[in-house]
């Protein structure tokens, strides 16, 4: 399809200082008082020669500035700093242009927080969210953790040949489940290190035979994007 360039809008142009006195000059009214009859205000001019310097009658005259267009230049720089202002403050709406408000962006979007899976402002705003395993999966990534994960989705009722008389329960459901699988091997922001395994002689009835791994920063990050009706279950290899 055709696109008409003359209906295209014109690029965003913030008038200088000069484009407004120019302006401002072709609306004054017409007449001597106004210096019209001279083609306007006009800028004074300096001998720039010695006039008898030349022989050949060559010669050069003062010009008095025009205190008109003096007035009219004092109010063309406040318009053009307010112009630039407003046309500073258009970059402030967007992520990628912003300068000037960063600290409104952080404090508007909660960082900088040590457990976001969004540490980046612009990766933030960006953001649009996700339900699949490959959408943690990379949010992990970005935090330096090696995660597979496997859906259990939730059983409503009873399945044949799987009731029990007795056991139905009136509104009874499991709820959604997600596992984690964390590849510890493969995961630069783990460092925990090797588990130690429990030592001859050391060992009591009822302690596990080793502490598990600290993935609590992985947990932290996870909690923000999984919705909040699945349970997490974590293994780590």
């Amino acid at each position: 399809m055709a696109v008409c360039e003359a209906t295209r809008p014109a690029p965003l142009r913030c008038p200088t200082a000069p484009d407004i006195l120019a302006s401002a000059l072709k609306l004054l009214p017409k007449g001597r008082a106004w210096q019209s009859h001279e083609g306007g205000p006009r800028d004074g001019a300096e001998i720039a020669f010695q006039p008898d310097a030349f022989s050949s009658g060559f010669a050069t005259r003062y010009r008095k500035p025009s205190w008109l267009l003096r007035f009219w230049k004092s109010v063309a720089e406040i318009y053009a700093f307010l112009n630039q202002r407003l046309c500073d403050l258009r970059l402030e709406f967007w992520c990628a242009t912003h300068k000037e408000t960063h600290d409104l962006w952080m404090a508007e979007y909660g960082l900088p927080d040590a457990c976001d899976p969004f540490p980046d402002l612009c990766a933030k705003v960006a953001a649009i969210g996700g339900t699949r395993c490959d959408y943690y999966a990379g949010i992990a990534a970005r935090a330096g953790w090696s995660i597979a994960c496997v859906d259990q989705l939730a059983r409503c009722g009873a399945q044949a040949g799987f009731a029990k008389p007795g056991r139905a329960k009136p509104g009874g459901q499991s709820s959604a489940k997600l596992q984690i699988l964390v590849d510890l091997d493969n995961s630069t922001a783990y460092t925990g290190g090797p588990r130690r395994l429990p030592l001859a002689g050391k060992m009591k009835a009822g302690r596990p035979l080793a502490c598990g791994p600290d993935i609590s920063p992985l947990e932290c990050i996870l909690s923000r994007v999984v919705h909040a009706e699945i349970q997490i279950a974590y293994v780590t290899n």
